[in-house]
């Protein structure tokens, strides 16, 4: 069962079935041998993502869903010193501004840090020091801004690759948040007990680079190395073809598109670097994978 914190609880509670939404993309299924390690996305691939993505801010909404998340968590606040949502997006934007150089092209924010600088420039000190009610109303806000569902089929996969022997790894644009979405498809404690291991998960929010800066994946690859495993003895799963195809092809492993759910689904056409890109598979349903790696 999982056991992930009380405090980031809210991602998983109360939440309403999120069906996939299909899209038109036909899919490309070849046998592609010699597959030691299957990596996934989380948002849009292992879950259905309400946004399409996590930083539900990223998004243009109509819903400011600021206020629902403090009364969620207790805290009574009147419009005035209650932050706004343009509030939120401009912290983050200038963030990452500020962040942003050649060694770091594509930063992350830890959204508790951005979530703890907003409070405080709101006036709320009070409530911005104390962790527990800050990672509280992130969490809170994000479960109401992007909601989620798992996606159908993961849960099956995930064991099945588990019980086939091949190494499980994740690569996610992530918050704090995001380890407690695996962790309760595959009902488990940890990720590691959902048969994740922990050297190959990797978080854009612990690293405060994202997706599809080559960070993520340079320490990917330097793991799998660790282990002995070759790049092209990989694949990785993502619904993004520049964020997850692209970055993991620079990183030279294999790749499968997931295009089951058109709220996630990018094809990036406008962009240059996917405009020639040809992922090695195109999968519209996930339990679609296991043929290829000939796990049947």
């Amino acid at each position: 069962m999982n056991r992930s914190s009380p405090w980031i609880d809210q991602i998983v509670q109360h939440r309403a079935p999120l069906q996939p939404i299909p899209t038109d993309i036909k899919p490309k299924l070849v046998e592609i041998p010699a597959i030691r390690a299957v990596i996934f996305d989380v948002y849009g691939t292992l879950v259905v993502s309400g946004s399409g993505d996590v930083g539900s801010a990223d998004v243009s909404q109509s819903t400011d869903h600021i206020s629902d998340a403090f009364q969620a968590c207790g805290v009574s606040l009147d419009s005035d010193s209650t932050p706004t949502l343009a509030s939120l997006k401009k912290l983050i934007s200038e963030t990452n501004l500020a962040a942003k150089s050649d060694a770091c092209p594509k930063p992350e924010v830890d959204i508790v840090d951005i979530w703890r600088r907003l409070l405080t420039q709101h006036g709320l000190t009070q409530i911005a020091g104390d962790t527990e009610q800050v990672v509280r109303i992130a969490t809170a806000y994000e479960a109401r801004a992007n909601p989620t569902w798992p996606m159908p089929g993961a849960a099956e996969l995930l064991a099945e690759l588990k019980s086939s022997g091949k190494i499980l790894g994740i690569v996610s644009n992530a918050q704090v948040f995001t380890p407690a979405l695996v962790e309760e498809i595959c009902d488990a404690a940890s990720l590691e007990e959902a048969g994740f291991q922990l050297d190959l998960s990797l978080f854009s929010n612990r690293f405060r680079q994202s997706k599809p800066g080559p960070r993520l994946f340079e320490v990917l690859v330097d793991s799998l190395a660790r282990r002995k495993i070759l790049p092209q003895e990989a694949i990785y799963v993502g619904n993004d073809m520049l964020n997850d195809v692209y970055a993991a092809s620079v990183a030279g492993l294999r790749t499968a598109w997931f295009v089951g759910d058109a709220r996630s689904c990018r094809p990036r056409t406008d962009d240059v670097r996917c405009q020639n890109l040809q992922p090695d598979l195109v999968l519209t349903n996930l339990p679609e994978l296991p043929n290829c790696l000939r796990l049947h």
